[in-house]
């Protein structure tokens, strides 16, 4: 099993878990967390791909069930987060692999609609 995260805690980004929910915002910081740290990633078309079971997932995450982990990277994938494909030699495997679309790299960037609003109040009662 992969350690991407030591401690007790989970993180999630706001504005996936405002488009799609909180489930699926963590989620989506766990296949992230795994195009930096995990062994299973390839670069393919621009875009870094990522191996993942959902038993794996389910293995970082043990709050949700494998079927809360194949509804929720189904809603990912439906809202334009994320794609998924098999991409494995071995006709065999059929364990898929996650990529994080543009719209989705654009929800997980610092700097989001979240971050902006706060400057602006942060400016206008600075300004005020």
């Amino acid at each position: 099993m992969l350690k991407i995260i030591k401690s007790n805690e989970r993180k999630y980004n706001m504005e996936i878990a405002t488009v799609c929910g909180l489930r699926e915002a963590v989620i989506a910081n766990l296949l992230k967390d795994m195009q930096f740290c995990g062994s299973k990633m390839k670069a393919l078309d621009g875009k870094t791909w990522v191996k993942c079971s959902q038993k794996t997932m389910t293995d970082h995450l043990p709050f949700l069930s494998e079927e809360m982990v194949r509804n929720s990277v189904r809603k990912l994938e439906a809202k334009g987060i994320i794609s998924i494909d098999i991409l494995d030699e071995d006709k065999l495997d059929r364990t898929y692999w996650y990529a994080f679309t543009d719209y989705g790299e654009e929800l997980l960037r610092d700097g989001g609609i979240y971050e902006r609003l706060a400057k602006s109040a942060r400016h206008k009662s600075v300004v005020s």
